[in-house]
């Protein structure tokens, strides 16, 4: 992650520079598990899960929720309406956003994508506007 004050004001980075510097999952490897796999737990601790009226459960404080949702702060989920298009076609379409800061794309499923900015600065912009949908993949 770039520290602030490195590029100048004017200077936009490309996708590619954004993304480059985090190691990236192989898309036919990204699952939930996988996204979150090497992030740090931040003292939250493991456990075993329980059974509950025949639904399985992990029981979680609030304090410890609120600690595994830093992790995904600036997360938003994209669900195209059929299927997914190429991971390259979602690259390629991040790369028009000119984002100030980087963002992790993973699978989540068929139809789904989570994209996890570290600024709040991209994901307001890219929450506010319906952009997906002029997109043509």
């Amino acid at each position: 992650m770039a520290e602030e004050g490195i590029y100048p004001p004017m200077c936009r980075k490309s996708y590619a520079e954004v993304v480059g510097r985090k190691a990236a999952i192989p898309s036919r490897e990204k699952s939930f598990e996988g996204i979150v796999t090497g992030m740090k737990s931040d003292n939250v601790d493991v456990r075993e899960a329980s059974v509950y009226k025949n639904e399985p459960y992990i029981p979680v404080s609030k304090e410890e929720m609120q600690k595994l949702a830093q992790w995904f702060k600036y997360g938003l989920v994209g669900k195209f309406s059929h299927v997914k298009p190429p991971f390259v076609k979602v690259q390629q379409a991040l790369n028009t956003f000119e984002l100030s800061g980087d963002v992790s794309v993973g699978n989540l499923d068929g139809k789904h994508i989570l994209l996890n900015f570290d600024q709040e600065e991209d994901y307001c912009r890219i929450f506010a506007k319906p952009v997906w949908s002029k997109l043509k993949f």
